[in-house]
């Protein structure tokens, strides 16, 4: 039988090389400049990190599930097909869906925006209400004609980089339905996750990178979880690191997700 729970999990996200939160908008000389909230403070969107722990939970997902890799995964691949996702009418739902929805289903969790932490803004500033200047650098850079290996004419452009080693706070906040699992019951009377939670917690720990330029080795980052809570029950580091050990698990979900349909 599905549970429905009410999740909170806060994280600390910290950048260890430059990175590009990009705008998409041009300022003065700068052609490429980087999100700001109204205090002109940096931040991640929400939005940026959900797609990136969506995308980690899909692969963890074809890993440990065939039936992602037969109707699901096509759905998976082509979220904007109407007519695969007509297909899925009437099957389980996956745990990707149940975590961040779908064209059928809706997402019941809220990824923040991920705000610079206190201590940051204080140290980046000497009075309150200085502008904080010091939180990105400028980086030129030209785009080059790969046959001749010389400077594209007109190819000169700027880029705004956050500064390594800043640290944000952030929080995923919501309903999650899926099935709890049992096997990782106790006899304590404690709230077991349930299969999306794990998905969702896994997820998270493989961020490793969020924003622009990856390729030539922007955007390195560490994300670590600080509090997890399901129905306002805060659960030990120890106890929720301990889920993560077992998601070999994950391979049970089609089959009672199959038997809560059936």
């Amino acid at each position: 039988m599905t549970r429905t729970d009410l999740i909170e999990i806060h994280y600390d996200l910290k950048f260890r090389t430059p990175f590009h939160m990009g705008s998409g908008l041009r300022v003065g000389l700068i052609d490429r400049t980087v999100v700001r909230d109204r205090d002109n403070n940096l931040y991640v969107p929400g939005s940026s990190l959900k797609g990136c722990v969506r995308e980690h939970c899909e692969r963890l997902e074809r890993l440990y599930t065939e039936e992602a890799s037969s109707q699901a995964s096509q759905h998976i691949v082509s979220p904007h097909d109407t007519e695969k996702a007509l297909w899925l009418i009437g099957h389980p739902l996956s745990m990707v869906t149940r975590i961040f929805g779908s064209s059928y289903y809706p997402g019941h969790l809220h990824f923040e925006d991920a705000r610079l932490a206190e201590d940051e803004k204080i140290s980046q500033q000497e009075d309150e209400h200085e502008k904080p200047v010091l939180q990105t650098f400028l980086y030129t850079q030209a785009r080059l004609d790969r046959p001749t290996r010389t400077a594209v004419p007109g190819a000169l452009y700027s880029s705004e980089f956050g500064l390594r080693e800043i640290t944000f706070k952030g929080s995923v906040t919501g309903w999650l339905e899926c099935i709890p699992i049992e096997e990782l019951e106790t006899e304590t009377g404690k709230i077991t996750p349930t299969y999306s939670l794990l998905l969702l917690l896994a997820g998270l720990h493989m961020v490793e990178r969020l924003g622009g330029n990856k390729s030539v080795g922007k955007g390195e980052c560490g994300l670590e979880i600080s509090q997890v809570s399901i129905k306002n029950e805060k659960k030990e580091k120890e106890e929720w690191m301990g889920w993560l050990d077992n998601l070999s698990l994950l391979s049970y979900y089609a089959l009672y997700a199959e038997e809560e349909i059936g």
